[in-house]
């Protein structure tokens, strides 16, 4: 019997600690599943034709748009590190963010005049907004497709919102973007936001950038 007993004892203790474990192996696999879409996103995006308008010398190029579930541009963030980079994919569903950061559809694309708005997982899925509160006011958020780079400049630190403030998505005037994702770090009660605006524009070309940057500093 006393055997018996402490074989319970062991299976409770296996149980217990496999029950404990069981989210770091959730957030390992969908680590893991993550970045095998955003190695193929980023094919992807590097093979796609890109329009004229998106790397021609205009003062104004825009991201062409994408089907769902499809990369819209490369986004990177100097404050969270010279490594961090994702594609960022069409759409906000929970399919689409377990890809990457996706594109609220309906907003304008990077580039466009009025509120570009993306959204990311904090915890989970790649982890990669984790950081989102570590965010500072002038910190530069680069969106690339093709030859053509929009920096945007943080205008706005990181803010606590409910989640039923969809008025973060409203049009904004100007060329600006907005970023979202969850709050806490490991919950989903809230959510956290920031706000930036197109400083520069870079098309491959010194002559191109100086002509984009020139036109936003004019407030064209």
């Amino acid at each position: 019997m006393r055997r018996v007993a402490i074989s319970t004892v062991v299976v409770l203790v296996l149980g217990a600690v496999g029950l404990a474990a069981w989210p770091f192996v959730q957030q390992w696999r969908t680590g893991a599943e993550t970045a095998s879409a955003q190695a193929d996103l980023r094919r992807a995006l590097d093979r796609q034709d890109v329009p004229a308008a998106a790397t021609r010398r205009d003062p104004h190029p825009v991201a062409s748009p994408a089907a769902t579930g499809q990369p819209v541009a490369e986004m990177t963030v100097p404050r969270f590190g010279a490594d961090w980079s994702w594609v960022v994919v069409e759409g906000t569903d929970l399919d689409q963010l377990a890809l990457g950061p996706g594109h609220y559809t309906g907003t304008p694309l990077p580039g466009a005049r009025g509120n570009v708005a993306v959204a990311g997982h904090r915890a989970g899925h790649g982890d990669p907004f984790i950081d989102f509160d570590r965010l500072r006011v002038g910190d530069e958020v680069h969106l690339r497709q093709g030859r053509t780079t929009w920096t945007y400049a943080l205008t706005t630190a990181p803010e606590i919102i409910p989640v039923t403030a969809d008025w973060v998505l409203d049009p904004l005037p100007g060329r600006q973007l907005t970023l979202t994702t969850c709050w806490p770090r490991y919950g989903s009660s809230k959510r956290m936001y920031v706000r930036a605006e197109l400083v520069d524009v870079s098309t491959g070309s010194p002559t191109g950038a100086g002509s984009a940057s020139e036109a936003l500093a004019q407030g064209s």
